[in-house]
């Protein structure tokens, strides 16, 4: 892992992304996030594009707010994803964050919530929040690293899911 940073989806990471994308779909592990990136492998352009009308806030369906993604990169690979809702969402916060299956257990996932806090600042965000499912230990471990105060758990009865609610305070955090 040498310098590792952000960047807003682009061409230049397209052979990347798909990677990314079918890593999902070959760790059988997660069909949510191959749905999700699925569409880059058919038509990266508009892919990225629905990524730009998303941080613009514009082209949004009912009751989405507006989002920034980012892709965590590594010697020229995407190894992660990072999505800062510029407005709080009840069960997702204000942060959402996936790192490719075959590159978890490598610091990834604290180094992205880390990266992704300094552009929620940028975006005016002062206490981030950001949730994970109960059962979910390495997330619940990342969120802490960054400075993550549990403020108590909610239930999502449509996804069937309970979560912990964290905020993070990115004025004074040391990013």
């Amino acid at each position: 892992m040498k310098k590792l940073f952000l960047t807003e989806p682009t061409e230049r990471y397209k052979k990347s992304f798909q990677n990314y994308a079918l890593d999902y779909n070959e760790a059988g592990e997660d069909a949510y996030y191959f749905k999700k990136y699925s569409k880059a492998l058919t038509d990266f352009s508009g892919f990225v594009r629905h990524l730009i009308h998303e941080a613009h806030g514009t082209h949004l369906p009912k009751g989405r707010v507006a989002s920034s993604t980012f892709w965590l990169i590594d010697q020229h690979e995407v190894v992660g994803v990072v999505r800062i809702r510029h407005q709080e969402v009840r069960f997702a916060g204000h942060i959402g964050y996936d790192v490719s299956p075959k590159h978890r257990n490598k610091g990834y996932g604290t180094q992205i919530l880390n990266l992704a806090l300094a552009k929620a600042r940028e975006l005016g965000i002062k206490k981030a929040v950001v949730t994970c499912r109960t059962n979910n230990e390495p997330s619940k471990r990342i969120i802490e690293k960054n400075g993550g105060t549990c403020l108590g758990t909610l239930y999502n009865k449509e996804e069937d899911k309970e979560l912990f609610k964290y905020v993070i305070d990115t004025v004074n955090c040391s990013i």
